[in-house]
């Protein structure tokens, strides 16, 4: 088979995916299966940039049309759509009195949406992040067929451990809940319950200053405890402090994770503490946690839009293998009012009843 005839082919299988993504009739459980064989493509096409200009103009295409397809969705979470302002749902927050952080937020959430979007393309000249992506894509595939055969979307799940908030403090959560219109993730099956906490005032501001500087942010630096009892299974501690006002996508990073610790808090039961301080991490893999004890702190590192904390419950000690869980926290107020065992939402605030 000579060049040219690869070249049609990838350019084809491109047109077709996104056809079929832009239509809306790429269903979940292709979608990741298709994103291997077009990422697998990718070098094919770079390499037939010198030949062909056509093949250019096809790439660009593509990654437009998917960009402009993402801008939409993400859009249409934090409720709004391109011309007017509406909320997706009743269930969902309405985050449009939320002032944006940094410099780019005077121009609102669509200009940071923009900007992470178009950086976050470059993440595939990264090999670290590309690596990461490829075992993702493969993890959530195969959660996907799992939970199609099981028919359980997860969220009638009940924590075997209790779990209390990792921090001290009021928190603002800021993204996550239990349902599709709220969830952090609702396709990314790992992430589905995760939650991203932040400290914000009254006016929702989590910054001082122009929000250029890690040291601005309420969060940053705060303690991150351990939730419950249990055992570090993995974590890394090495990923430099990302870009930060401007809602550019950390594409440089070694981990779009970030710095994090895994920890198995019951069988089955393994909660991640993401986007944490370079060297800020106490823990060891192998260690034994107390519930309360300090395991790092607050930061802005990996695929963060500034500094909070990335918590989420999985079923497995494999990072990309584990599919996502509820968790219900204990001993806290939530609003103003005491809870046990309960789910938390978006525009919840919580701090620790003791």
């Amino acid at each position: 088979m000579d060049r040219t005839t690869i070249y049609v082919a990838v350019v084809t299988i491109f047109a077709i995916e996104t056809i079929l993504n832009i239509s809306g009739r790429l269903s979940n459980e292709r979608r990741p299966a298709m994103a291997v064989v077009l990422t697998l493509a990718i070098p094919v096409l770079v390499l037939g940039l010198y030949e062909y200009g056509l093949l250019a103009l096809t790439l660009l295409a593509y990654w437009v049309a998917r960009w402009v397809r993402s801008l939409a969705r993400r859009l249409a979470r934090n409720g709004l759509r391109p011309g007017r302002r509406e909320a997706v749902d009743d269930s969902a927050v309405d985050r449009s009195g939320w002032p944006a952080s940094g410099p780019i937020g005077r121009w609102g959430p669509a200009a940071i949406v923009a900007t992470w979007s178009a950086s976050r393309l470059l993440v595939w000249l990264n090999p670290f992040q590309a690596l990461e992506i490829f075992r993702q894509i493969a993890g959530n595939a195969a959660l996907a067929e799992r939970e199609e055969r099981s028919g359980d979307d997860g969220r009638g799940y009940r924590t075997r451990a209790v779990y209390t908030l990792p921090f001290r403090g009021e928190w603002l959560l800021v993204n996550g809940g239990n349902t599709r219109n709220t969830s952090h993730s609702w396709d990314v099956l790992g992430q589905r319950f995760a939650l991203d906490f932040v400290q914000a005032n009254e006016a929702f501001e989590r910054h001082t200053g122009r929000g250029t500087r890690a040291a601005d942010y309420f969060c940053y630096g705060q303690d991150i405890l351990a939730a419950a009892d249990g055992t570090v299974v993995r974590l890394e501690s090495r990923v430099r402090q990302a870009f930060l006002g401007w809602g550019i996508c950390d594409f440089t990073a070694r981990s779009f994770v970030g710095n994090h610790v895994l920890i198995e808090h019951a069988e089955g039961e393994c909660a991640l503490y993401a986007h944490l301080i370079r060297g800020s991490v106490t823990v060891a893999p192998g260690d034994r946690v107390t519930r309360g004890q300090v395991i790092g702190r607050c930061g802005h590192s990996g695929h963060s839009t500034e500094p909070h904390l990335h918590f989420h419950l999985q079923d497995s000690g494999e990072l990309w293998e584990g599919m996502g869980l509820p968790v219900r926290f204990s001993g806290l107020l939530v609003d103003g009012e005491p809870a046990d065992e309960v789910l938390l939402t978006a525009g919840n605030r919580v701090r620790p009843r003791h």
